[in-house]
C-alpha cells in the first residue's frame, strides 16, 4: 500500500505536514506555567521541540515525495535504500487508467530465467475484430522506471484512446516493457557479454511474445519505438540498428551516445565495435536512417537531452528523415514531455505507422 511512488503515501505525508502545524499552535494555545516544577517545565519543552522537528520532517518528506514522483529519480524503497532488488515487479492492470481500451499483463522470461510483467494495452474493440492485424507501438520507460509509471505519467491511455477516436491514428496495441531486466543495473538496452540481454529482450523477446499472444502486425512497417529518457535513447539507436523491424522512433528526452557508471557498470568490455553498435550517434553517420524516420523532442532546460539533441540535430541537418522539436522551456520530467505524446503519436500516424 505505502509503495515509495504511491499516492496514498503522498497524501498521507501531506495531511501530516498540514496537520502538524496546527497541532503545534494548539499545545503552544494550552502550554500552562511551571515554575515551580524544572521536571514538568524540561518535559514539556522537550515535547514542543520534538512536534516542531516532526513536522519539519514531515514537510521535508512530502516535498521529496513530490519532487520523486515527477523526477521519478527511485523508483521503489530498495531503490531508494540501495538494496537490490532482483524478483521482477508484478503488473495490476486493474490500478491503470486504460482509456477506452484494455490493460493486460503478459508474462515475458528473459535470457536470464526471469519473468517480467509487460504491460499490453488494447485500443477500444479489439476483442470484436479478431481477425485485424493491428499495428504496434512498443514504448520503453526511463531507468529507474517502469510500465506502470510510464504509462500512468503518460496518461497513455486516455491519450491513445483520444487520438484513435478523433480519427488522427487508426487503432493500434502498445507494448510496454520493462528495460532493467536484471535491477538494480541500466543496461542501455545492451546485449551484455555473459550478462542481461536487453537489446534482444526489446527487439526479439517481446515482440515474438506479442506476436504469439495478440493478433498484430509482424515487425517492420507497421512497428514504431518510443522512449523516454533512457527509454529515449533506446528506442533511437534500435530503429538505427535495425531499420526493418522498426519504421520510426520517437526520442522524448533522449540521449544519442552510450554512457558508463556506477549503474550500468562495464558494459562492452573494451569492445569499440559494440559501444559503436550502441549509438545512435555513431550509427547515423556511418548508415544513415536507411529507411526509418526518427523524432527527437527536447527542452532547452533540460540538461540530460539538450545537448545531444542539439548534435544529433546537427549531424541530420538537412535530413528529411530525421524532425526535431526543441521545447523553450521544461526540465528532465514527466511534466514536460507528457504533453507531446499527442503529437509523437500524430507523426507516427504521419509516417505510416500508426495509419
Amino acid at each position: 500500500m505505502f509503495e515509495l511512488t504511491g499516492r496514498p503515501l503522498q497524501i498521507m505525508a501531506v495531511v501530516a505536514a498540514i496537520l502538524l502545524p496546527l497541532l503545534i499552535a494548539y499545545l503552544w494555545s494550552r502550554r500552562r506555567s511551571h515554575s515551580g516544577n524544572p521536571l514538568r517545565r524540561g518535559l514539556g519543552a522537550l515535547g514542543r521541540l520534538g512536534v516542531v522537528l516532526l513536522a519539519q520532517v514531515t514537510a521535508m518528506l512530502a516535498l521529496f515525495l513530490y519532487v520523486n514522483n515527477q523526477y521519478d529519480f527511485y523508483a521503489s524503497w530498495n531503490d531508494l535504500l540501495g538494496i537490490q532488488d532482483t524478483a521482477p515487479q508484478r503488473l495490476n492492470p486493474a490500478l491503470l487508467d486504460a482509456g477506452a481500451g484494455k490493460v493486460e499483463s503478459m508474462p515475458v522470461r528473459n535470457n536470464l530465467g526471469v519473468v517480467d510483467d509487460v504491460l499490453v494495452w488494447l485500443p477500444p474493440g479489439y476483442d470484436a475484430n479478431a481477425a485485424t492485424k493491428y499495428p504496434v507501438l512498443e514504448f520503453l520507460p526511463g531507468q529507474p522506471s517502469s510500465p506502470s509509471l510510464l504509462f500512468s505519467h503518460f496518461n497513455f491511455g486516455q491519450v491513445a484512446s483520444e487520438a484513435i477516436t478523433a480519427g488522427r491514428v487508426k487503432p493500434f496495441v502498445a507494448v510496454l516493457p520493462p528495460i532493467m531486466i536484471s535491477p538494480p543495473r541500466d543496461t542501455e538496452c545492451v546485449d551484455v557479454a555473459n550478462g542481461p540481454q536487453a537489446s534482444t529482450w526489446v527487439t526479439r523477446t517481446v515482440p515474438d511474445a506479442l506476436i504469439s499472444h495478440f493478433h498484430v502486425q509482424p515487425m517492420g512497417a507497421k512497428w514504431g519505438i518510443m522512449g523516454f529518457s533512457a527509454g529515449a535513447q533506446c528506442a533511437a539507436k534500435l530503429t538505427l540498428r535495425y531499420p526493418t523491424q522498426y519504421k520510426a522512433a520517437v526520442a522524448l528526452a533522449g540521449d544519442y551516445t552510450p554512457y558508463t557508471d556506477d549503474t550500468t557498470g562495464d558494459l562492452f568490455g573494451n569492445n569499440r565495435m559494440l559501444w559503436n553498435e550502441n549509438s545512435a550517434s555513431w550509427l547515423y553517420r556511418s548508415y544513415g536512417m536507411r529507411g526509418s524516420k526518427l523524432l527527437m523532442v527536447a527542452s532547452k532546460q533540460d540538461g540530460w537531452s539538450a545537448r545531444p539533441t542539439e548534435a544529433m540535430a546537427k549531424e541530420a541537418r538537412g535530413d528529411a528523415n530525421v524532425t526535431t522539436l526543441m521545447l523553450p522551456a521544461g526540465g528532465h520530467n514527466y511534466h514536460t514531455y507528457a504533453p507531446y505524446l499527442p503529437q509523437s503519436l500524430t507523426w507516427l500516424a504521419n509516417q505510416g505507422v500508426l495509419n
